[in-house]
């Protein structure tokens, strides 16, 4: 028996993972919290981990904690992924996120499986926790997005949480919405590629 032919396809512009959360006023449509947080296997500036979030600072009641920019152990990624994915995405763009360079970040990353997944960002002065929790599925979502065909293990939780130097963002995650199902959703094997 012979194996098939590979496909091979070009133009890849980053590989790795790609959770979000966003938090709503509860009870409302109003946004108080994105965080996108980004794990590159592979990209053409190199490996690493870049955050970019963005939180009301009195809807959160994180106050004067509040963050908003981007965090990043490689600081090309994070230029690299705000000027390629999020510069035209209505939904981050005009808060605020690329007005300062990045801010070197560690971050560390634990899993309980179906019941949670917890990424720590730290700098000098500040650590930011990003905790999904209740996985509700798992399913492959590909899209095609302006400029990209995208793919990804999509894996929407049922809940999420925020915290800054250890006070909770105030905030509820919506469901069902987008692609994943869910505000809070881990994505893992993402994959965008040029078309």
């Amino acid at each position: 028996m012979s194996l098939p032919e590979p496909v091979i396809q070009r133009g890849i512009a980053i590989a790795g993972e790609n959770p979000m959360i966003v938090l709503y006023r509860p009870g409302s449509d109003d946004l108080v919290l994105l965080a996108s947080m980004w794990k590159a296997t592979y990209s053409p500036v190199g490996p690493g981990r870049a955050l970019l979030i963005w939180a009301d600072p009195t809807a959160t009641g994180l106050g004067a904690a509040s963050p908003t920019g981007m965090y990043a152990d490689n600081p090309a990624l994070a230029q690299y992924v705000w000027e390629h994915f999020y510069r035209d995405y209505d939904t981050i763009r005009g808060r605020g996120i690329e007005a300062r360079p990045p801010v070197p970040a560690r971050f560390t990353e634990v899993s309980g499986g179906d019941l949670f997944h917890r990424i720590t960002c730290v700098t000098t002065t500040t650590t930011i926790e990003l905790e999904w929790r209740d996985v509700l599925d798992t399913f492959q979502v590909q899209t095609r997005l302006t400029g990209y065909e995208t793919s990804a293990i999509a894996r929407p939780c049922a809940g999420a949480d925020v915290r800054v130097n250890g006070v909770p963002a105030h905030g509820e995650v919506h469901q069902p919405e987008g692609w994943f199902g869910s505000s809070a959703a881990l994505a893992f094997a993402e994959t965008w590629r040029e078309i």
